[in-house]
């Protein structure tokens, strides 16, 4: 039998060797990988299901918060013009009847008179009821009474009626005008059919990635809601029971409408919240990544089969080993490993191969991360340079006094703010927050603020207009998804008329001279780009000399300090007065002092953009 040179034989088991590692590894790799991405696809399926069930549950309380406060005052403006002895009529009563009848929120309505009694029900058994006779009406009443100190309404989840033992979820508020209450309950029927109300009207908008969505199901599995409507009515073609798959919380795979989908369920009363998602898109990256780890492990390999095949001399053994576990540490990320095997030159040259191999890597590393660190704060600076930036920007009008910042979260953010002057005496006043971060709302917000300057110098104290085309561009331009809040007022300078727009943004604080800052509570309308039939409504309100209006992102407000509290509009309110005299600059300077001494030390985690306005005076007229 002919013998085999030893570089031969070392050879031959040194691809043996490096086959097997590659295998073991790309299996490892692939079990890991494929596990990581049906994880993750689970994780982002749950949380999308339970932001879409809070949601429809937020908005079926807001929606119930409102029609309880429009009763209220209708109640009032009731007992206003009838007297109070109208309450105790057999119409007031027919009155309150009609309204259980006519909607579908609440299972009854009472009136309780200021001494806890109830005087008139759409249950006529509830009549005379005394609150204060129950532990659970009293802790009710005594919610109730809180509504007094403001416009507050008073919520409570299902609990046993006092009055009568139903399950209800009460809600109320007081009644100004009579000093008694309002109080409503819901029983789960109401509720259910709210929600799913409410699910069916978002659903359509709501979507997972690129090309996931939710679907609403009723028990028949017959598809409530979809994206679009396009499968409404529809039977759902999935080969696993929705109802079994939200009890065991898991992630099924199958076809969906001829798409090889995962998905996920979410019971919700009789109804299930499925969200689908392709399993292509799932896979999409990390496909790209298994390639691209394919490619870097066949590299490494065959660069360690090359050098190693030349070691053919008495420490070969010895030098692969040594080599083979700085090599391995080297592909697991340690990079301040050191190849030093120097037993003969031929290592010695080898091992100082492979640190020149990792030096170079790490200074393409550092030349890497200083690119971008370079480019991220060219487009930082681009950015900042849309923005005004030079205070005061209107030396030579003394009619009032001016000054805005932004300090991004990141290198570049999704803030902005912008102010000119349409004419003479009108000037415009621009806050606004894109939704997301980086370079992505940067890019956004770029367009959003070009926009909003042509609208409004287009179409000036008309606010509602100019927002309504912004809105109209901004959806129909908008593939990404973003959206944005903004405030934009229009103010006439010789009447210190405002006339203005709030799309979803904070609400603004406003100080009067003798007073203090306050919030106002002023016209909310939808945020812009987020759907394109939104209607915008506009509001107004008149500023005298020395008022000072003050515009602010959420990024003051929800500023978080390391045990995780919230900076709050009190706190803001609270720097904006301790001093109202101060210039424009020293009032935006004091609250985001205030900021400053609260989180401390942890990392600000959204764009923080001001924008704060006196009214001095209007102009002298001829």
């Amino acid at each position: 039998m002919k013998k085999k040179h030893l570089s031969q034989i070392i050879q031959w088991k040194l691809l043996m060797v490096i086959e097997g590692v590659f295998m073991i590894l790309m299996i490892i790799t692939m079990i890991f990988v494929f596990l990581f991405a049906r994880n993750r696809t689970a994780n982002l399926l749950s949380v999308g299901l339970e932001s879409c069930n809070t949601n429809a549950f937020e908005g079926e309380e807001k929606n119930r918060k409102k029609a309880v406060s429009i009763w209220a005052e209708r109640l009032d403006n009731i007992i206003e013009e009838n007297g109070v002895d109208s309450i105790y009529s057999n119409e007031f009563t027919d009155y309150l009847k009609a309204i259980v009848r006519d909607n579908l929120t609440d299972s009854e309505i009472n009136v309780i008179g200021p001494d806890g009694i109830i005087v008139a029900s759409s249950a006529s058994e509830n009549v005379g009821f005394d609150m204060h006779s129950g532990e659970q009406s009293a802790m009710i009443l005594q919610g109730l009474e809180k509504c007094r100190e403001g416009d507050g309404v008073y919520l409570q989840d299902f609990m046993p009626s006092p009055m009568n033992g139903s399950m209800l979820r009460f809600i109320g508020t007081a009644l100004p005008e009579y000093g008694g209450f309002i109080l409503s309950g819901q029983d789960q029927e109401e509720f259910n059919e709210l929600k799913k109300w409410s699910l069916s009207m978002s659903i359509p908008f709501s979507r997972i990635g690129r090309e996931g969505y939710y679907l609403l199901v009723n028990k028949e599995d017959e598809i409530i809601s979809s994206p679009k409507g396009e499968y409404d009515g529809k039977k759902l073609d999935f080969s696993v029971s929705l109802k079994k798959l939200a009890e065991s919380k898991r992630l099924a795979r199958g076809t969906v409408f001829g798409v090889d989908s995962y998905v996920a369920a979410l019971a919700d009363g009789d109804n299930i919240i499925a969200a689908v998602y392709s399993v292509g898109e799932a896979w999409e990256k990390w496909v790209i990544s298994m390639a691209v780890l394919v490619v870097s492990y066949a590299i490494v390999f065959f660069i360690i089969f090359l050098l190693v095949h030349r070691m053919v001399m008495k420490h070969m053994v010895k030098g692969v080993y040594s080599l083979n576990g700085s090599l391995r540490k080297i592909t697991e990320g340690d990079l301040e490993e050191k190849a030093d095997f120097r037993d003969s030159l031929e290592f010695e040259e080898l091992s100082d191969g492979v640190n020149y191999m990792v030096d170079y890597l790490k200074e393409l590393i550092k030349e890497a991360e200083k690119r971008i660190n370079d480019e991220l704060a060219m487009a930082a600076e681009i950015q900042t340079s849309f923005l005004p930036r030079e205070f005061p920007p209107f030396p030579d009008r003394d009619e009032f006094e001016l000054y805005a910042c932004m300090i991004p979260a990141k290198e570049v953010g999704g803030d902005f703010y912008d102010f000119f002057l349409i004419d003479d005496d009108h000037l415009a006043l621009v806050i606004a927050d894109v939704s997301g971060k980086g370079i992505p709302a940067a890019m956004f917000m770029v367009m959003a603020k070009d926009k909003l300057r042509h609208s409004v110098s287009k179409y000036g104290t008309d606010v509602a207009e100019a927002v309504t085309k912004v809105n109209a561009e901004l959806c129909r331009e908008n593939d990404a998804g973003l959206f944005v809040t903004v405030w934009v007022g229009v103010l006439t300078i010789s009447t210190g008329h405002m006339d203005y727009v709030d799309a979803g943004h904070d609400y603004p604080a406003i100080y009067r001279p003798g007073g203090e800052f306050v919030i106002e509570k002023d016209v909310h309308c939808a945020m812009v780009g987020a759907m394109s039939f939104t209607e915008f409504k506009a509001g107004a309100f008149d500023l005298k000399a020395g008022d000072i209006l003050y515009l602010y992102t959420d990024g003051i407000t929800e500023a978080i300090n390391a045990s995780e509290e919230m900076f709050r509009e009190e706190r803001m309110i609270e720097a904006l007065n301790k001093d109202t005299t101060a210039s424009v600059e020293d009032i935006d300077s004091a609250v985001r002092s205030a900021v400053s001494d609260f989180v401390k030390d942890a990392p600000q985690f959204d764009d923080m953009t001001t924008l704060v306005f006196r009214y001095n005076n209007p102009p002298a007229t001829g």
